[in-house]
């Protein structure tokens, strides 16, 4: 790899980290702000409930929005929702295709990383529906578009989320365990199915209780995407459905994360070291190409922890401060609070295949010649240089992790 084949990629790395971190801090600043000022009952509307029997009831709008305190805001909304549609779908499709059409690239990992660019890209596919709502005020799209939205934005970032802990899963096995236990590509195969299947299947009953209603508003009536779950008098299921999401969809595949990544770095350090104290006094220049390599891993290894965690715990609190609010006698809670948590989630869908895909070294000099075919000087190596493997013969070579993590099968 040549210098300025290096620096290209890193510029790049150092674009997407600032402008994630950037649209991250933007928006918890908003939520905090809507939080805080309270924009009472712009997202609310009262209303008869005769269909569950919950007599006089409060409707949360969700994508609609009335009363705005100004009339730009629908225009940044809509501008954010459809970028962030378009990055998504050009990163993940660039990616998939890029792998798919590769023979040699397809492992596990691999696998597991093209599952989550199609969920990437249909997570982010309800985008501009939700703009055309912001812009309209209204819903406008009908109900069966309102029932499929949330049920394929639901099991998109269900899949979304699994296929991240199960891609950290098959990592440690991979250092972990022996050879006969490692995930194959049939059974990721398998995985995969059995994941999408079950999502489809656990999130019917939202799609069923999302429906159009109409209320009276001035001199004409307004149409609200909404939920509206039945009136059970023994148990609450809007709180065990919200529970229920909370844990399965967040806090156990974080906990999976953090445990294996942990451990995964934890048996990286414990390595690392021992391998340095033989080639403490070797200077060539396989080691510091070594050492430049573990210091990546450790800071990607970091950063997909702590994106998972900033990107998708403000769209679960926000959830849960919905159903908390429709419980309370002063409704408080935005639609712009969700839309904001939205776009943050949104934007896990567009740094995913950037995160992801720079692990896999084959991949991502596939991906990088494609993107630098136009310029003819750049000429990046499909296996490693007669340099580096001369070099390698005067270091001790030990174990490495990030082989096995970048390679697995």
């Amino acid at each position: 790899m040549n210098k300025f084949f290096k620096h290209r990629y890193i510029c790049l790395r150092l674009h997407v980290i600032f402008y994630t971190f950037s649209f991250l801090i933007s928006d918890a600043l908003l939520i905090l702000n809507l939080v805080r000022n309270g924009n009472k009952n712009k997202s609310y509307f009262v209303g008869l409930d005769q269909e569950y029997g919950w007599g006089n009831t409060t409707y949360f709008s969700y994508f609609s929005e009335f009363n705005r305190p100004w009339d730009g805001l629908p225009y940044i909304e809509a501008i954010a929702l459809i970028f962030l549609f378009m990055f998504s779908l050009l990163g993940n499709s660039f990616v998939f295709f890029q792998m798919v059409k590769v023979r040699s690239t397809r492992t596990v990992t691999n696998y597991l990383i093209c599952n989550l660019a199609v969920a990437d890209i249909l997570f982010s596919s309800g985008s501009p529906l939700i703009a055309a709502a912001r812009l309209s005020g209204t819903w406008i799209l009908g109900t069966f578009v309102c029932k499929m939205l949330v049920y394929v934005m639901f099991i998109c970032a269900s899949v979304m989320i699994w296929t991240m802990t199960v891609i950290s899963i098959d990592r440690y096995i991979c250092i972990f365990k022996k050879s006969t236990k490692k995930i194959t590509p049939n059974m990721a195969l398998c995985i995969i199915v059995v994941l999408w299947t079950l999502v489809f299947i656990a999130f019917v009953p939202l799609a069923m209780h999302f429906s159009v209603k109409k209320f009276p508003f001035g001199y004409t009536d307004i149409d609200i995407c909404t939920l509206m779950w039945a009136n059970n008098p023994n148990v609450r299921i809007s709180l065990i459905f919200t529970v229920s999401v909370c844990l399965v969809g967040f806090v156990i595949p974080l906990i999976i994360l953090v445990f294996n990544y942990f451990r995964i770095l934890k048996k990286f350090w414990k390595t690392r070291r021992s391998v340095m104290t033989v080639v403490s006094s070797n200077t060539s220049k396989s080691v510091k190409s070594r050492k430049q390599r573990d210091i990546r891993l450790v800071k990607n290894l970091i950063l997909l922890v702590l994106l998972f965690l900033l990107m998708w715990l403000p769209i679960f609190i926000v959830f849960v401060l919905i159903q908390a609010d429709g419980m309370q006698e002063e409704m408080e809670i935005s639609s712009q609070v969700l839309i904001g948590a939205l776009c943050v989630a949104l934007g896990n869908a567009c740094v995913n295949p950037f995160l992801y895909s720079i692990m896999n070294d084959k991949v991502k000099r596939r991906i990088l010649r494609a993107v630098c075919l136009w310029n003819r000087r750049i000429q990046i190596p499909t296996s490693d240089s007669k340099t580096d493997n001369s070099a390698s013969k005067t270091a001790y070579q030990g174990p490495s992790i990030g082989q096995s993590m970048t390679s697995s099968s």
